[in-house]
């Protein structure tokens, strides 16, 4: 039946992309866990020091732009990003 044929075939493109991307995870997980005992080691003293910068180094205002990002509130990207902002 062709209608059976389209199917499976879509259902081999689906099981193929599935196993694409659990071996994309595999790889990225090491460096998400990796991030994660990264942040546990900051502390307030940490903070405080960022604060304080006047005007931080571009990777630093990199940094806290991402994280502005992923911590904005129901998924609604931040229009100011700034440094200013992010203090």
């Amino acid at each position: 039946d062709e209608e059976e044929s389209k199917v499976a075939v879509i259902a081999e493109e689906v099981l193929k992309k599935q196993r694409d991307c659990e071996a994309d995870l595999l790889k990225a997980e090491p460096a998400l866990l990796a991030a994660q005992e990264a942040l546990n080691t900051l502390n307030k003293a940490n903070l405080t020091e960022l604060k304080s910068f006047g005007s931080p180094p571009g990777a630093v205002t990199n940094v806290t732009a991402a994280v502005m990002v992923l911590l904005a509130a129901d998924g609604k990207v931040p229009k100011d990003r700034s440094w200013k902002a992010a203090k």
